[in-house]
């Protein structure tokens, strides 16, 4: 065999962790054990692998070339391991599902109704985290299916499947000088203050983060509450601001950079590959990805 698992793992560890004492605190072994399973590997292969001339290791173009291959073996490796681990899970007693606090799907309790008819014996918890913690979580196994925001990157070990979008708006007070525009420009809104939902704050979405002068908060109806009091504009979801647009104690602005009267966001379902899925969590994940409804309004 000229590239083994472990040999693998070293290399993916060292350039990941960018050292090799780093790779062996990653992968819970001693640094020079790192360093001869990725020099063994070089003499196998017949290619160097990095560059050691300076402090820390780089890849040369050899290991340029090779490292996405790598990355490739392992994470097969880990689905395959996964899938086989499955096959021996009997059906879970609980599946633990975390949302963003901004998402909502409008079937929701339809689809936990009929997933717990057909798996009466299985409890359904429902928790909401921010995304980070979201993905955190999913790696360390605490929580089964996470429902977010597109992350700006593939998360380590984790899947996932689109699900839709969310429609987000910047609303102000009726009164205020953004209100009372007949359109907004990118520049007006960075020089008034921005109510920020921290949750929003993804650098996929320049729309969410654009002002100089920000206020963060944790939810929506924080939000809300300080728009409401003329002191800033804010970023937030289609479904959380509705009813006060419908009665008039909100304003969508008019944005000229943008097409439609909203922005729309992917959400998608994520979950861990190297945890082993049981048959209901399965189940739940094939529903949500069919059948799941981003809650939005609809502006007019």
């Amino acid at each position: 065999m000229r590239a083994s698992l472990e040999q693998l793992e070293a290399f993916v560890s060292t350039h990941r962790e960018g050292s090799f004492s780093a790779a062996a605190r990653k992968c819970n072994k001693a640094q020079s054990v790192i360093s001869t399973l990725v020099a063994n590997l070089e003499v196998d292969l017949d290619v160097e692998l990095f560059d050691r001339s300076r402090r820390y290791p780089t890849l040369t173009k050899a290991g340029e070339t090779l490292i996405s291959q790598a990355e490739i073996l392992l994470e097969r490796h880990s689905r395959f391991l996964a899938v086989a681990d499955a096959l021996s899970v009997t059906l879970e007693s609980r599946v633990t599902l975390a949302m963003a606090p901004h998402i909502k799907l409008a079937n929701l309790g339809e689809i936990i109704r009929d997933f717990s008819a057909e798996f009466p014996s299985v409890d359904v918890e429902i928790q909401s985290f921010t995304a980070g913690e979201i993905q955190r979580l999913i790696k360390q196994g605490a929580v089964d299916l996470g429902i977010i925001l597109e992350p700006e990157g593939i998360p380590e070990a984790i899947d996932f499947r689109s699900l839709g979008t969310l429609r987000l708006v910047c609303v102000s007070h009726p009164n205020s000088p953004l209100a009372l525009k007949p359109s907004v420009s990118w520049e007006e809104l960075r020089l008034h203050r921005q109510i920020l939902l921290k949750e929003a704050e993804n650098a996929n979405s320049a729309i969410l983060k654009a002002s100089s002068s920000i206020w963060q908060v944790s939810t929506a109806t924080e939000a809300i509450d300080l728009v409401q009091a003329d002191l800033g504009w804010s970023a937030l979801p289609m479904h959380a601001v509705d009813a006060f647009v419908q009665t008039g104690a909100l304003k969508i602005l008019p944005l000229q950079f943008e097409t439609k009267p909203y922005a729309e966001r992917p959400v998608d379902m994520i979950w861990s590959f190297e945890k082993p899925m049981g048959q209901a969590t399965a189940k739940l994940l094939d529903t949500l990805s069919e059948k799941g409804i981003i809650q939005n309004s609809v502006v007019t």
